[in-house]
């Protein structure tokens, strides 16, 4: 169980929680990264890719493969951009990968609650 709320919980912002009956506390994780994540491609924030070899590049691409499936829909769909192209795409970036840690803390977080580690 603990793996499954590791691994849903990444794929899907507030999975992890949802599925241990913290149905309050997926739904805000959900609702917060959703909008953190459409908010950066209203911003028309750069959407980063893991063949650049620019460590900054490096470490966005981390941050926004931390969205899980929301990063590869818009991989998968052209959204976002490809560069910043205008001063407001530079705080849709950090939306975005901003949206993806915390997604990947909300992910341990499940993780530590489903093994015991952690109380709810």
């Amino acid at each position: 169980m603990p793996v499954i709320a590791l691994v849903l919980g990444w794929l899907i912002p507030g999975a992890g929680h949802a599925i241990q009956g913290k149905w309050m506390r997926g739904l805000l994780l959900f609702v917060s990264i959703l909008g953190m994540y459409l908010i950066g491609l209203g911003l028309q924030g750069k959407i980063y890719v893991p063949n650049t070899g620019d460590i900054l590049d490096i470490l966005g691409f981390i941050g926004q493969l931390g969205l899980g499936l929301l990063y590869m829909l818009t991989r998968l769909f052209g959204w976002g951009a490809s560069s910043v192209t205008i001063t407001l795409g530079d705080y849709g970036t950090k939306f975005l990968v901003v949206g993806g840690l915390l997604n990947i803390i909300a992910a341990v977080d499940a993780h530590s609650l489903a093994n015991g580690r952690k109380a709810s």
